[in-house]
């Protein structure tokens, strides 16, 4: 497998949709899991910032209207409903809990990837960085979305194995039902063959001390 070096002038760590629609207890797409690796998370976001490595936070919202809906649609009912990711609700607010300061970027993203429709190749080319760590949620979706555009646009990827989560909802589409640790187990799979160098939090804690 791959590994890449931390350095921190030239690294930036991408923290996707850590908001309130996916981390409150009892929202529908609630994904527990991003829950209890926030400490830990948490961590790695002070040690980033402390030693001047970029952080970066993601937010996905819709336009009050359903302006970016599109084909949302026809795959997601909440999103038709206007019932989730509405701009200006509590729902697309980052968790109280994230170690958020104002000196970090805030990215709006009306898609999966960070990349789409957003600034965020722009602030990263104008800073120089080549090398993006990658933790949020949810970890096939969202997270994986983006990683895929950073390689595609030839961005050094560390996908952190502990910091991306995902849930057990899926729905059995034909081919039966996975685990939250099966589909985790094969994304990161996936990455690491082709897109991704995969790393735990403590191991990117190393190398940024």
């Amino acid at each position: 497998m791959v590994k890449f070096d931390v350095v921190p002038a030239k690294t930036a760590l991408l923290i996707i949709d850590m908001q309130n629609a996916f981390l409150q207890p009892g929202r529908p797409y609630e994904v527990p899991g991003g829950r209890s690796m926030l400490p830990k998370l948490n961590q790695l976001i002070a040690a980033c910032r402390k030693n001047g490595i970029l952080i970066v936070d993601t937010v996905h919202v819709l336009g009050e209207y359903g302006g970016e809906i599109g084909l949302w649609r026809e795959f997601n009912p909440a999103y038709l409903e206007g019932s989730m990711l509405v701009k200006n609700t509590p729902d697309v607010e980052l968790y109280a809990e994230l170690d958020h300061d104002s000196s970090d970027v805030v990215i709006t993203k009306p898609a999966y990837s960070a990349f789409y429709g957003t600034e965020l190749e722009y602030i990263l080319n104008v800073r120089g960085i080549d090398t993006l760590i990658i933790g949020g949620v949810a970890t096939p979706f969202c997270c994986e979305a983006t990683a895929r555009d950073a390689r595609h646009r030839n961005f050094k990827v560390i996908f952190l194995s502990d910091g991306n989560a995902t849930d057990d909802r899926l729905a059995d589409m034909g081919w039966g039902k996975f685990s939250a640790d099966e589909v985790q187990r094969v994304v990161l799979t996936i990455l690491a063959s082709r897109y991704a160098e995969i790393a735990s939090i403590a191991q990117i804690l190393d190398r940024v001390a």
